[in-house]
């Protein structure tokens, strides 16, 4: 069959040309198609696999650094039988001081966590589910200053892991010490993350509920603290504990009318507490109140940033004036610009027999974290960021 080489026919050849576009239009439809499905197929497998991982191990506020043993002291006894280390470990003596470092504001120089050393074989067979992870790569042939990089979800859901490199153990531990601040408000943040969506999953609904009807605000209540605190003189003072026998946590929130710049201070923001928590909770006789302690422990204020709204926070050691009972409390101030007020939503604990306290303090730390005033949309989680 020979091909024609004639010219077809206006009509005809109008027809063809319709035809290449009509095919041409549908191409470039299924290419647009196709991209949007690998886009979504994509999309949908990340998720997937972020969904099937498992969730982060290791208690709260536990560090785990994955180290070689070259670099971990080693302990003999001097001539009088003491035990001393006989090598030196710069490296290891500058990560238990950035991440043992003491907290703000407690009552036992609680430090910000408890660290515990992993060797790399074993940290690589099995136990790469930790939450929060450090690990050390000194190679001497590494030509590059020190690098601390940061990695989410690397094996498990909600896990943090920042990896170390240097070319020699000096050079890191003085680096790392440079950042400490940073790097332990890195893991924190993450730990107040994880706490809060177990919160948005376990919590005091009914209390909720009546803490926006007393004070038109949200904020999730841990299920456990769900006991109305009871004496309070203002019948808007929202208050809740779990009071334990031995221990007790508690959450308020209240509010008082914005005239003053002053509030957002340490010493406006300590002096609004002490007026409040004395009308609203007193001990067993009219002599006794709550109030900041300031000659022990001088409470702190600082100035946060969360979901680009301005937060006031406020940490110190509480006591009850006349009184046996003390310690710690956080606190956060929020104005209200539609209402003309600053809300004050804080947590103290009384845990007199409890040597470490830093978990009780922070879990109510990560309740406060979920306040929402009227004009808040949904805040995002926490940003983790190795920027400070």
């Amino acid at each position: 069959m020979e091909l024609s080489t004639s010219p077809c026919s206006p009509k005809k050849c109008k027809n063809e040309v319709t035809l290449i576009y009509i095919i041409n239009h549908i191409m470039k439809i299924n290419f647009l198609l196709l991209g949007i499905f690998l886009t979504l197929v994509t999309s949908c497998t990340k998720g997937a696999q972020e969904a099937l991982m498992p969730p982060c191990t290791g208690a709260p506020y536990d560090m785990y650094i994955v180290l070689p043993e070259e670099y971990k002291p080693v302990y003999g006894e001097d001539a009088l039988g003491n035990k001393r280390k006989i090598n030196q470990t710069p490296l290891y003596d500058s990560l238990y001081a950035v991440f043992q470092y003491p907290m703000e504001c407690m009552p036992h120089s609680d430090s910000y966590f408890y660290v515990s050393t992993i060797n790399p074989e074993h940290f690589l067979r099995g136990i790469r589910s930790l939450g929060n992870v450090v690990i050390v790569n000194i190679d001497p042939d590494n030509s590059t200053d020190p690098v601390v990089t940061m990695e989410r979800d690397k094996y498990a859901r909600g896990q943090v892991v920042v990896k170390m490199y240097a070319r020699d153990q000096q050079s890191l531990a003085d680096y790392i010490m440079t950042l400490q601040s940073g790097l332990r408000n890195l893991f924190v943040k993450a730990e107040i993350n994880r706490s809060v969506e177990k919160l948005e999953k376990d919590n005091a609904r009914n209390e909720e509920d009546r803490l926006m009807k007393l004070q038109n605000v949200s904020m999730h209540i841990p299920y456990a603290i769900k006991k109305k605190g009871v004496g309070a003189a203002d019948s808007t003072f929202f208050w809740v504990t779990d009071d334990y026998a031995d221990r007790s946590s508690h959450l308020v929130v209240y509010s008082v009318p914005y005239t003053d710049a002053n509030i957002f201070t340490l010493e406006g923001a300590v002096a609004i507490r002490d007026s409040v928590m004395k009308a609203n909770i007193q001990g067993n006789t009219p002599d006794q109140f709550v109030t900041t302690n300031k000659r022990v422990v001088l409470p702190e204020y600082k100035a946060l940033n969360i979901g680009g709204k301005y937060v006031g926070e406020l940490r110190g050691m509480w006591r009850m004036e006349n009184g046996l009972m003390a310690g710690p409390f956080v606190c956060h101030l929020r104005l209200d610009e539609i209402n003309k007020r600053v809300v004050f939503a804080e947590g103290f604990i009384y845990a007199p027999h409890e040597d470490v306290q830093r978990r009780f303090i922070r879990n109510l730390e990560a309740s406060i974290y979920t306040l929402r005033l009227p004009s808040d949309n949904m805040m995002p989680e926490i940003e983790i960021t190795l920027d400070e």
